[in-house]
């Protein structure tokens, strides 16, 4: 399944849940950020297409630098553990197959992802561009738990977390925790790959704008925009798309904005409403 930057990639946005190919994932580190040194330990992936488990994948992973004590209370993951590990090098060809052409899920993803970014740039690669879906998102916007980390939403939902903060008991968790998130969800409707990735979108309003948008890309037909950047008050715009493209786990339109009269990229979550120039 394509889910490149254009337009054919839009319409994998309404790919329903049960035919995507997914690719659960976890790692354990040895510290924060990557920013600052930190590498991975362990690393675990499940893949499935939509509740169907088709493979998994875990290892240890030799940092290649010492694990902090406090690090070490965290997640049990000895120097002497991962003394006879693999570098992360050596596993990029069996983990990258895995990641080829899939959804990546994770619970507050982006910290995985940061990480397997550092990891492949180290190991003199890039690491390709793809759609997350990040349970934690999921939970603060569909749901309402006292507390949103995963063991907590573990818990709640009754789901087995007893190897927290190792790799795989993570990942067989955040696995079991979305197909909760989706069951809950079908009660409302169909559930597509735009309600999981634009979660802070009602689940009619992500349909509503993959249908938008999907209608407008092939003529660039104009669009009334409601919008609100970062840090930013809501305008109200005219754009014409162009594309819609993912980057770092996120999905954006690129469009020529005629408020600033050049060519922007907006990310979808942050359009507040989208609708033809005519309905406006």
């Amino acid at each position: 399944m394509s889910l490149t930057a254009d337009r054919e990639g839009l319409l994998s946005l309404k790919t329903p849940f049960e035919a995507l190919p997914l690719v659960c994932v976890d790692v354990e580190t040895t510290g924060l950020s990557p920013d600052k040194g930190a590498r991975v330990c362990e690393i675990a992936l499940l893949c499935s297409e939509g509740e169907r488990e088709v493979a998994r994948f875990e290892s240890l992973v030799h940092p290649q630098q010492p694990i902090p004590p406090e690090v070490i209370a965290v997640h049990g993951i000895t120097d002497a553990m991962v003394a006879e590990a693999p570098v992360f090098a050596a596993l990029l060809p069996d983990i990258s197959e895995l990641l080829q052409g899939a959804v990546v899920v994770g619970h507050n993803v982006h910290f995985d992802l940061r990480f397997l970014r550092h990891e492949w740039h180290v190991a003199g690669e890039e690491l390709p561009e793809c759609v997350a879906i990040d349970t934690l998102s999921l939970a603060r916007t569909y749901f309402d738990f006292s507390r949103n980390g995963l063991g907590a939403i573990a818990a709640a939902l009754g789901i087995d977390h007893t190897a927290a903060h190792r790799a795989m008991g993570d990942v067989l968790a955040t696995w079991n925790v979305l197909q909760h998130f989706v069951a809950k969800l079908r009660r409302r409707g169909p559930v597509t790959l735009a309600d999981l990735i634009l979660p802070r979108l009602p689940a009619a309003g992500s349909r509503d704008l993959v249908t938008t948008l999907q209608d407008a890309l092939p003529e660039s037909a104009p669009l009334c925009m409601r919008y609100r950047a970062w840090r930013a008050s809501e305008t109200i715009r005219v754009v014409q798309p162009l594309a819609v493209y993912f980057q770092r786990g996120y999905g954006f339109l690129h469009a020529f904005c005629h408020l600033r009269r050049e060519e922007r990229h907006f990310r979808l979550d942050r359009i507040l409403e989208l609708s033809p120039l005519g309905d406006e």
